[in-house]
């Protein structure tokens, strides 16, 4: 059953436009830098976007499972961003919520602030709803987007038979 989700997945984001690597998009990260997403994206590696507010519940419900799949890949490569913005108006994230929030549940991996424009160019698709996960190919594709809650072992899975996905029958259809 886990897999039929994955094809799901896959056969929407395929046809939905994809954010290229290099796009010139930079955020400003918690801790008052820039940075250019083109700095993670597309480097080689799979990169996992979580966009979420730290006022939203079913966000911060979902933390857990961000901080499980970070810290299981934690020697193999995989990037985990996290892209917070403000909740419920989709205004650019509040430097002051977002800072009080993590010195209460630090979080180990970067954080950037966005508003719904960023964010819906980060994701190459506009944003409608938070929690959202977007999976990135090592080549800077956008694969795959996630909307709520995310289940760590379907993201394993995904991003490890990727190529069973796209060998297989769905690229030839």
């Amino acid at each position: 059953m886990a897999i039929n989700k994955f094809l799901l997945l896959l056969l929407l984001s395929l046809p939905l436009p994809l954010a290229a690597a290099g796009a010139p998009l930079s955020l400003q990260r918690v801790d008052g830098t820039w940075h250019a997403m083109s700095d993670y994206i597309g480097k080689g590696h799979w990169v996992v976007v979580n966009v979420w507010s730290p006022t939203c519940s079913f966000c911060v419900r979902e933390l857990p499972n961000v901080e499980r799949l970070k810290a299981r890949h934690k020697d193999d490569g995989l990037i985990v961003l996290g892209v917070t913005l403000d909740y419920p108006s989709f205004n650019y994230g509040r430097m002051d919520v977002i800072r009080s929030f993590l010195s209460h549940h630090p979080l180990d991996y970067p954080i950037f602030l966005a508003d719904i424009d960023q964010a819906s160019t980060l994701i190459g698709n506009r944003l409608v709803g938070i929690p959202l996960t977007a999976i990135y190919h090592p080549d800077g594709r956008v694969l795959a987007r996630w909307p709520g809650n995310i289940n760590v072992d379907e993201i394993e899975d995904f991003m490890k038979n990727y190529s069973e996905y796209t060998d297989g029958w769905i690229l030839q259809q």
